[in-house]
């Protein structure tokens, strides 16, 4: 399947039970065979979980998640506005910042599984190392220590897989010094359809859900 420009789909990120983890909601600016582009503006809808306070978990460690009932919390997208490139079978997806003036801000690399799509949007599962990339491209990784911490529990991924991620990360880094696309300007004056409004959740967002076992 693909999606019309300007639709606003599901950005979800699925634990491998098949829990949701996150949700944004995006508009699309191109779907095709190369790769789907879409936008976030600040205020679009989010969901993400917290504990029943609405407290989030982001950045709890993982110990305190597991003992933790949690649920998905409403929350608007704030600060900046981004655009995120996510290739049919690509390991991670590239995301363009600008500030509210939309002056470009750098790059952003989510190290992911390849999409899955379902009527709505694409599922991803969130490999936690990420890439930060500046103007300039001087880069620095991001969650290291999210990743070192997953290792071996059920919800996540194995020593091995862990080691493939990092490997991963050094062929992005060895891209990004050299300037290649899509670290080579392209995009970074990019402006959405003035139209837009910031991104809705769609109707049965949280159906359609398959875990991310293998």
């Amino acid at each position: 399947m693909t999606f019309a420009p300007g639709r606003s789909i599901a950005r979800r990120d699925i634990h491998r039970n098949g829990m949701i983890a996150a949700v944004q909601t995006t508009r699309v600016v191109r779907d095709d065979a190369e790769a789907l582009l879409t936008w976030i503006a600040p205020g679009s809808d989010c969901m993400l979980r917290g504990t029943r306070d609405g407290e989030l978990i982001r950045k709890t460690s993982l110990a305190e998640r597991d003992e933790t009932p949690s649920m998905l919390w409403p929350r608007p997208w704030e600060g900046r506005h981004a655009l995120i490139r996510t290739g049919p079978d690509a390991d991670h997806s590239v995301w363009w910042f600008f500030d509210l003036e939309m002056r470009f801000e750098g790059w952003y690399v989510n190290l992911e599984s390849p999409v899955r799509r379902w009527s709505a949007g694409i599922d991803i599962l969130d490999h936690a190392l990420d890439i930060v990339v500046e103007p300039d491209r001087t880069w620095s990784l991001k969650d290291e220590d999210e990743l070192a911490e997953r290792i071996g529990h059920p919800a996540y991924w194995t020593a091995a897989e862990a080691a493939h991620f990092r490997t991963t990360a050094h062929r992005i880094t060895t891209a990004i010094e050299a300037a290649h696309f899509p670290f080579n300007g392209h995009y970074t004056d990019f402006r959405p359809d003035p139209s837009w409004a910031p991104a809705d959740l769609p109707p049965y967002w949280d159906t359609e859900v398959r875990d991310f076992s293998i």
